[in-house]
């Protein structure tokens, strides 16, 4: 496993593939921890799985919060990389880990009052808030991370971010199960307690590896990983000023969700239940979005440094296909027989059959919301690299709350929210009217003008 080498990138299939694919497959690996986590609750309890949804929705919100900003060193590195500017790509990592060091000292505090820092119904709430004071506690681990894995992915050198992170799976998974159902008399059951400790010792080992590799023998020398460790403020602020819209914007986006949830949660059980299975399906098939965000933007930023926005274009036709040729082979056996999913969940110890129709119907929207989504993602990537965070989140906030969340506001109101489907529905409102604005950015060049001049 080599953590150092000067890659150079180009616009061959073959070059976007090498930054893809171990994007997609780490992302993939990233959700399937996800899905994990919420299936073997599942099996546990239906009570224990939307319990820690909504525990861990609002732990979710400040864990994105930090990741987005800290994730810009992948920004910085790959225009520093395009460049050639080799003896810069570690300054920007050491700017993110300053500010996680920062920010941890304000997450205790946060998780110390997770309990009046919620919206859990009752029946929830034991599970729910200790699911949530947990991760919080920990929620800048995932920052720290977000900032190590910038330096590998903004040289285009993935396939040590998917190894690792397969890896972390693979831990979580066998401490998920023992920590939740416990292990004869030397563990007890945990719960939902346990599915929280899991995952942070997952992330912690992670990181540890991630470390490592910054500061390997040969990473010292050929980036200066142990020199370039000053605290620059002008750097700091630029990472700031691009990642701090994307953090807020993502942060209000997984609020707004988190709303929805705990409004359809308040309606009745069942609603909960559709909802969390949905958003633990939807979450597993988003890494295609995911990855193909990240991966542009990478590419991208080595472009952006060499100044070639020719190149750009070529980028964003290939990717496209790429991505539709994703989404089609991921969702279409799922479109074409959406009872696959729900024969997985026939094995739960509680019967939701009588859920089924709505969950089919729940799937097929889904999956054309992550076709359109994706879409967006590509354009998304471009824009990020360039700087250009401010308008694309407020466009996507925008669409969000006014299409989606006031909606439901209102319905939930008037005591007229008796279907998870309509959510659902309003989402591709939401989806295209983003596409529409985010494609309208991409061709006014405003995002490539600002970097020029």
């Amino acid at each position: 496993m080599s953590f150092t080498k000067k890659i150079q990138i180009d616009t061959s299939i073959s070059s976007i593939l090498k930054i893809i694919i171990p994007l997609i497959l780490s992302c993939l690996s990233s959700n399937l921890m996800f899905l994990i986590d919420r299936f073997i609750l599942m099996r546990y309890s239906l009570d224990a799985m939307n319990a820690a949804m909504l525990g861990g929705n609002l732990a979710g919100n400040y864990v994105f919060l930090l990741m987005a900003i800290a994730g810009t060193t992948e920004i910085f590195v790959g225009q520093y990389n395009g460049a050639g500017e080799y003896d810069k790509i570690a300054a920007p990592v050491w700017q993110m880990i300053y500010l996680v060091i920062f920010a941890a000292i304000f997450y205790v505090p946060i998780g110390y009052f997770s309990e009046y820092l919620n919206l859990i119904p009752e029946c929830y709430a034991k599970d729910g808030v200790a699911y949530q004071r947990i991760l919080t506690y920990f929620c800048w681990m995932p920052g720290l991370a977000a900032a190590f894995i910038g330096f590998f992915v903004g040289r285009g050198q993935t396939k040590i971010i998917t190894a690792i992170v397969i890896l972390g799976n693979i831990i979580n998974a066998v401490l998920d199960y023992l920590l939740v159902f416990g292990f004869g008399n030397m563990i007890p059951s945990c719960g939902c307690k346990g599915a929280a400790v899991a995952t942070i010792i997952a992330e912690a080992i992670q990181i540890l590896i991630l470390a490592t590799g910054f500061w390997s023998s040969k990473n010292r020398q050929l980036f200066h990983t142990a020199k370039n460790y000053k605290f620059n403020k002008k750097l700091f602020g630029k990472c700031l000023k691009i990642g701090l819209p994307m953090a807020l914007g993502r942060s209000a986006e997984l609020f707004a969700w988190y709303l929805i949830y705990a409004a359809l949660s308040h309606v009745s059980k069942d609603l909960a239940t559709v909802q969390g299975i949905a958003t633990t399906v939807y979450v597993l098939i988003a890494f295609i979005c995911d990855s193909l965000s990240k991966g542009t933007a990478a590419i991208s930023a080595n472009f952006i440094g060499k100044c070639d926005l020719v190149s750009i274009g070529l980028i964003i036709k290939k990717i496209t296909i790429i991505t539709l040729a994703l989404c089609f082979s991921f969702i279409l056996p799922l479109l074409v027989s959406p009872r696959l999913l729900c024969g997985i969940l026939g094995s739960l110890n509680e019967d939701i059959a009588h859920l089924y129709p709505m969950l089919s119907i729940i799937f097929k929207i889904q999956f054309i919301c992550i076709t359109i989504e994706s879409q967006c993602a590509v354009l998304w990537g471009v824009l990020v690299s360039g700087g250009d965070t401010k308008y694309i989140n407020i466009a996507n906030m925008g669409c969000l709350w006014g299409f989606v969340v006031f909606p439901v506001a209102l319905l939930y109101m008037f005591d007229m929210l008796h279907s998870a489907v309509l959510v659902h529905l309003l989402s591709i409102c939401w989806l295209f009217s983003c596409l529409l604005l985010l494609y309208g950015r991409y061709k006014s060049l405003k995002w490539y003008k600002s970097i020029i001049h």
